[in-house]
């Protein structure tokens, strides 16, 4: 189960906390990484599939719906827990926000048939353990039509294992630490194969260390250096950007 859920949920369901996610979580160059290269990876996705219909759980105050607005328009449906956090989202998109729709409504029990094309999701699933994944993937393939798209993002074990094992306090909210293999199974088992695993943050020993020494002086240096970083490859990535296709 996810650890925590009526701290979270509450925290997400203050106005504060909504509107200052964002800036608290991807502005500095670590998380400006991988935002860039998530909103990157959908943007090539919406291109190569040309969706009709496609569905955002928890977008939270719209970071991601945001860099995907001009592709979507009214072919884009939300859902998130938090008022609070919609609220934002609409705030966020501005004047165009009445071309997507906007619905208040949990994860695991999603209002809507077979009618969407892809279907994405971040900074969600990786908070719930092996059973609540089980449930998230069956409310997505029943929501996505044959052949649809599914993306999320995952947390490599090879590599964050000993980072949390370092610094516990550094981790207060549980995340599932998988390998490959693993994702693969599970989501086999859900009725989805595997298509792409995208690595982000590699390096992340380095990444980190660019942000403490650079970033104080210019983020837009530190930027620079650890996108280069993170494109030269090598090494096991922090996270990755799963896409599946149901089955």
């Amino acid at each position: 189960m996810l650890k925590g859920t009526g701290e979270i949920r509450d925290a997400y369901r203050d106005e504060g906390v909504a509107r200052r996610y964002v800036d608290a979580r991807f502005k500095e160059p670590f998380g400006a990484l991988l935002h860039s290269r998530q909103a990157a990876a959908l943007r090539r996705l919406v291109r190569r599939h040309r969706p009709a219909r496609a569905l955002e759980i928890a977008p939270g105050p719209a970071r991601l719906t945001v860099a995907l607005a001009e592709l979507l328009e009214d072919r884009l449906m939300v859902v998130d827990t938090s008022a609070e956090m919609l609220a934002e989202a609409r705030r966020r998109l501005g004047p165009g926000a009445e071309r997507f729709g906007f619905v208040q409504g949990d994860a695991v029990q999603l209002p809507f048939r077979a009618v969407f094309d892809l279907v994405y999701v971040f900074r969600l699933i990786r908070h719930f353990e092996a059973s609540d994944r089980a449930r998230l993937y069956a409310q997505v393939a029943h929501v996505l039509k044959p052949g649809g798209v599914f993306a999320f993002d995952a947390v490599n074990a090879v590599v964050s294992t000993p980072l949390r094992a370092r610094a516990p306090l550094d981790y207060p909210i549980y995340d599932a630490l998988l390998r490959p293999e693993e994702i693969r199974a599970e989501l086999w088992a859900a009725g989805f194969e595997v298509v792409a695993l995208e690595g982000v943050q590699r390096r992340a020993g380095l990444l980190g260390r660019l942000q403490v020494l650079a970033a104080p002086r210019s983020r837009r240096l530190a930027r620079i250096a650890m996108e280069l970083v993170d494109r030269l490859g090598g090494g096991e990535p922090l996270e990755w950007i799963v896409t599946c296709r149901r089955a």
